[in-house]
């Protein structure tokens, strides 16, 4: 009986004893309709298997999930005579080979590997429902966090989000259980989310690794840990602070002001569905007065008028008068009107004035 680190491609004549974990459909524009499987051996070593369509029933009738069973006659590459019978071998372990959350972030678990992996669910959102490619589908972001407090993004999409809804509806998911999902990154952070139909998800899982678990203490996040936030959520309040005397000096400068955000709406929010907006402008409390204080109701005329006389310039274009209270913003690109102003009020470009001679018609 062979193993699956003893496997060669110049050999078929191989005897294995595996045991199917999981399976699922694909179709490719080459290979046509395939059955790919997800096979374990004894030493709990997985490797991927794929079987042709003329073969599916015949595979899908005697290698059942779960099951242990002797797989004869096959090669790396494909052999059409291949032979699955009984195996007396038993072993109910699941064979979870869970990454750490830091071998995801430094590297070590590389994207074009599927992998295992489990948290507690914070930061869950509501599940939603975008436009991708023009087909409604819908999707569920969350963060997962180890026994050691560090966090990973998820996002999941399709039938996965369906289960996380439907769960949702019941009790809310306290553990996670991804099973060959892919790392991917998404606008500069880790992220994990489903490979197609290849992955598995198990919310509050019984195994013997979530009962393990779940005796780590639930670790609340510190203010020193405080991640940016890149959205809009419903999550929990970890203390109040009654005196603004303990917090630092940058937040009591912000305290009793107001701020105004200028939000820019891009592709990836109507193509893609993206939540995330960028934020182009920022405005303080005292610069809003003013500009509400000189918005008093004019015509158009007066409005170009009063602002080519009075040298006002839009809100939008205020960019350098931002940054003097203290928050840097982006350039906004100019328009054709501000250089024509700029011609009329240069010192260095004389204007035409050369006096055209009317003539006088007679009747």
């Amino acid at each position: 009986m062979s193993l699956i680190k003893d496997l060669k491609p110049y050999k078929d004549e191989w005897r294995l004893t595996v045991k199917l974990l999981h399976f699922w459909k694909q179709s490719t524009r080459f290979g046509g309709d395939t059955l790919e499987c997800v096979l374990v051996d004894e030493s709990g070593d997985k490797i991927q298997a794929s079987c042709k369509k003329s073969l599916m029933v015949r595979v899908q009738r005697y290698l059942p999930i779960g099951q242990w069973k002797v797989i004869d006659t096959f090669k790396i590459g494909g052999a059409g005579d291949t032979m699955i019978s009984r195996s007396d071998y038993l072993n109910d372990s699941e064979f979870l080979d869970l990454a750490s959350y830091e071998e995801i972030f430094n590297g070590t678990c590389k994207p074009n590997f599927l992998i295992d992996v489990m948290g507690q669910v914070t930061d869950l959102a509501a599940v939603a429902t975008v436009q991708v490619k023009g087909i409604d589908t819908k999707r569920v972001n969350f963060r997962l966090r180890d026994e050691s407090g560090n966090e990973v993004a998820c996002c999941l999409w399709g039938k996965y989000a369906e289960q996380f809804e439907k769960h949702m509806e019941e009790t809310t998911p306290d553990i996670c259980l991804i099973r060959f999902a892919k790392i991917k990154e998404y606008r500069g952070e880790i992220q994990i989310t489903n490979a197609f139909d290849a992955s598995l998800l198990f919310l509050n899982p019984t195994m013997k690794e979530a009962v393990e678990f779940k005796k780590f203490p639930r670790t609340a996040k510190s203010s020193a840990q405080l991640n940016p936030l890149t959205r809009i959520g419903v999550g929990s309040i970890l203390d109040v602070i009654d005196t603004t005397a303990l917090l630092p000096m940058p937040l009591q400068d912000l305290v009793g002001k107001s701020f105004c955000f200028g939000v820019k709406v891009t592709t990836e929010n109507f193509s893609n569905g993206s939540d995330i907006f960028k934020v182009s402008e920022v405005w303080s409390g005292d610069y809003i007065h003013r500009i509400e204080s000189l918005s008093e109701p004019l015509s158009l005329n007066e409005t170009i008028s009063s602002t080519m006389s009075g040298g006002e310039i839009p809100a939008m274009e205020l960019s350098n008068e931002n940054s003097s209270d203290g928050f840097a913003t982006p350039n906004v690109e100019r328009k054709e009107d501000d250089l024509d102003q700029q011609e009329m009020t240069s010192t260095s470009k004389k204007l035409c004035r050369t006096i055209v001679k009317k003539e006088k018609i007679v009747k």
